[in-house]
């Protein structure tokens, strides 16, 4: 059976196979697609020919002054004008032929990248506020003057949580005779630089908690992963009921801290920042150093769904139903116990009350003046106590959209996009993002003022409310619908550009892969002791692949950031990236996130925001000006075939008892991994036959696209149906990481605690519903569409 599945899923194309693989940094080169000349012609041949001969040697005058070519370690030719068809790979500037994608080196400003920076974080401007809907004003008016075909401001009218200024959250450490031992902050944290003394900064809260009290002794949770509650209540047997759980940021997504506390009985939950992640000894604290200090504190959402609260998988404009909000803490999106971010500062207080039960040293943080403890002992009967009055309310946010239309396939479309909202005042996240893509907006306008128009869509997008939930493009893509999911080529999301200056890192789909290895290879490092950005990226992240042998690593998407939807609701290819340390940024979603953070501890000299900008727009500029896009479809395979060892490493013999096999999930990944190689060898000889037709380039672009949108089960994963790709998503506990084969990983999870065979039967499911998508990718391919085109 598993060897006829595998020949039937080939049947259909005559393949044949290169004696040695080809190296994925040569995938395909740009090439010209020409209409075919029509047999009646006639005497308008001999007019034609001539009219190739002086494009032929326009061609070459273009190269010779636009450097048309860039050569790496593989090759990119970025001249496209043949036949009437202009992809934008050149634009004339001052009578000579310029390569676009090489322009913006001499083009992108540090200085004007810092201006954007410093004007953009001059104000708190949170998700709802006055001040972000003037930043978007801003961005709008400032994008409608550089001479983009389109510029709109697109609104939402979104459920936001706030904390109460007039009714204060309180937090309290109590004796037995309800006297307070020590009273929290939760107030706005005490300035240290003069633009942090500011009223509109919002106090430390956790949006979307659950409003209300909770009081009892105290017990640490470490990082409240799934691991850690285990530990908790079946190695030691503790009942967690009535106690408020303190866990320490780090290791999982805020949100699912605050749903696992409250599945493991919490009454509330505290989160502070360790100084072993934001403050590690030695590394001064702000303002004197980039380390958090003991006063600063993390503020962020916990909701575990995607975009307005209230109108699950429709936009939210007016004449849409919205639901209560209590439906959503019923389905478990929000949680229902109060829950609050505190300060290291803080937690030594109530950390300081435990005395049974000595912490792994796996757990044991830096916390001055204390050990590690993990309850309270019967002896101390001193109560922690909190109260949290947010509230929710409903508020107007704003998109600012840009598009640049191609002038070859204006459907098809390439989107930037960055979100624009901040806790607090965002000079790292996101605004180190959105003051490189106002800076690549500049660039744009000046090429359009050229009048350069790229191949395909270019579309720059600035969101709101990211931080809330990714409300603003969650809205957006559930607004455009299958326009997105039939047009879009690739969405690449830069949320926070720098956060450190150690070297670049990025997140995306396989197909993505060569394209940002080419673009980094094509930015000079701002750093000393490397050439390029690819040449620091590999160093410090190398990663054998089997096409193409050492590369720099791109990690596979999880969420926790803008590209979710695009990628979850239909199967759009990703990239997020940006340049970090090794270590924590340290002031995350503090009000120590500022402009004096970044200029002098993040990037100084605006020197790889400016890097960052290049990469991105030169991963853009592969996709709109190239008619092939330059992808290699064997790096999906592996990603996919090292998911699937790494799935049957771990679980194979706990399925075998349960009598469930992969062998026929393996088989569709073998058929996946034969279809990623022919398609790549058809490409490469239509390549090697001359200039492809154009519905050659559009038949190949289709197969690219609808890989990915292969890999999408309309029902979406168990018990998350707005996370859709079968191959990856996110955690079900764990919201930012990413998890290979999802739906088959997460049931087995939950099998195995419940122990139960209906259970087993939805990891059965799951296998099938992989193994099926991947049968749907291999048969795009294989349908021999390429041999009848003309």
């Amino acid at each position: 059976m598993a060897t006829e599945e595998k020949a039937t899923l080939l049947v259909g194309q005559n393949h044949e196979r290169s004696a040695s693989p080809a190296d994925p940094e040569h995938a395909p080169e740009e090439v010209h697609f020409h209409r075919k000349a029509s047999e009646s012609s006639f005497n308008w041949i001999g007019c034609f020919c001539v009219l190739g001969v002086l494009l032929f040697m326009l061609a070459v005058l273009g190269a010779m002054f636009g450097a048309g070519v860039v050569v790496g370690r593989g090759t990119v030719a970025t001249g496209n004008t043949t036949a009437g068809f202009d992809w934008g790979g050149n634009v004339i500037i001052d009578g000579k032929s310029v390569a676009v994608i090489s322009w913006f080196d001499g083009e992108m400003s540090a200085d004007n990248i810092k201006k954007n920076l410093d004007t953009l974080t001059e104000k708190p401007h949170i998700a709802g506020s006055e001040q972000n809907h003037q930043l978007a004003l801003m961005i709008y008016q400032q994008w409608e003057g550089f001479m983009f075909d389109k510029v709109e401001l697109v609104n939402y009218s979104v459920l936001l949580s706030y904390p109460n200024t007039s009714n204060p959250n309180v937090l309290q450490l109590k004796d037995r005779d309800d006297m307070v031992l020590y009273a929290g902050h939760t107030d706005q944290e005490p300035p240290l630089t003069p633009g942090e003394n500011d009223s509109n900064v919002a106090p430390p809260f956790n949006a979307y908690s659950g409003s209300g009290e909770a009081k009892g002794p105290v017990v640490y949770v470490n990082y409240a992963r799934i691991d850690d509650f285990e530990y908790l209540t079946k190695n030691l047997t503790l009942n967690l009921s009535n106690h408020v759980c303190i866990a320490r940021y780090g290791g999982i997504f805020r949100g699912d801290k605050a749903h696992l506390a409250q599945r493991y009985g919490c009454s509330g939950l505290l989160i502070y920042s360790d100084p072993q992640d934001y403050a590690p000894n030695g590394v001064p604290v702000y303002p004197d150093g980039p380390s958090l200090p003991p006063g600063g504190v993390q503020r962020g959402s916990l909701m575990i769904t995607e975009g307005d609260p209230l109108t699950p998988g429709v936009p939210a404009i007016d004449g849409m139903y919205r639901r209560a909000y209590e439906e959503l803490a019923e389905e478990g999106g929000v949680p229902s116990i109060p829950v609050q971010p505190i300060s290291y500062g803080d937690a030594v207080h109530f950390m300081s009350q435990l005395s049974l039960y000595p912490a792994p040293s796996s757990w044991i943080g830096n916390l001055s003046d204390i050990d590690y403890f993990i309850a309270q002992s019967s002896s101390n009967d001193n109560e922690t106590y909190l109260m949290v009055n947010n509230y929710q309310e409903q508020r107007t946010i704003y998109n600012v959209i840009a598009t640049i239309y191609g002038g070859v396939e204006p459907d098809r479309q390439v989107i930037m996009g960055n979100h624009r909202d901040a806790w607090v005042f965002g000079a790292v996240d996101p605004n180190s993002g959105t003051a490189t893509l106002m800076e690549m907006a500049r660039s744009f306008s000046i090429l359009r003022q050229n009048k350069w128009r790229p191949g395909r869509t270019l579309v720059l997008c600035s969101w709101d409310a990211e931080e809330y939930g990714l409300i603003g493009s969650t809205e957006w893509v559930e607004d455009k619908g299958w326009l997105l999911g039939a047009n879009t080529v690739a969405y690449l999301n830069v949320d926070v550009a720098v956060s450190g200056s150690e070297f670049f890192v990025s997140s995306a789909n396989p197909l993505l892969f060569v394209p940002l290895w080419r673009a980094a290879e094509m930015v000079k490092c701002p750093d000393p002791g490397f050439d390029t950005v690819y040449d620091q990226w590999l160093h410090y992240t190398p990663h054998t692949y089997k096409n193409g042998g050492s590369k720099p690593l791109i990690n596979n998407l999880g969420s926790g950031s803008d590209f979710t939807m695009f990628l979850q609701g239909y199967g759009i290819s990703c990239t997020s990236s940006g340049y970090a340390n090794t270590t924590a940024y340290a002031v995350y979603h503090s009000v120590h996130d500022n402009f004096y953070w970044m200029s002098n501890f993040g990037d100084p000299s605006f020197a790889h925001h400016v890097a960052v900008g290049l990469v991105w727009l030169k991963t853009a500029m592969l996709l709109v000006t190239n008619p092939l896009l330059p992808y290699d479809p064997r790096l999906y395979a592996e990603v996919v075939k090292n998911n699937f060892d790494d799935l049957s490493k771990l679980n194979s013999d706990l399925l075998k008892e349960q009598d469930i096999t992969l062998s026929y999930l393996e088989v569709a990944v073998m058929n996946f991994e034969d279809s990623c190689s022919n398609l790549w060898e058809d490409v490469q000889r239509v390549v090697q036959d001359g200039p492809p037709s154009e519905n050659i380039v559009r038949i190949i672009t289709d197969k690219y696209m609808n890989i990915e949108r292969a890999f999408i089960h309309p029902e979406g994963l168990p018990g998350r149906p707005y996370f859709k790709h079968v191959l990856f998503a996110p955690s079900s506990f764990n919201s930012y990481g990413s998890s290979g084969f999802p739906g088959v990983s997460d049931t087995i999870f939950e099998a195995t605690q419940s122990g139960k065979e209906e259970d087993w039967n939805k990891v059965r499911r799951q296998i099938d519903i992989v193994r099926n998508h991947l049968r749907y990718a291999t048969m795009i391919m294989n349908e021999p569409t390429l041999k009848y085109a003309p």
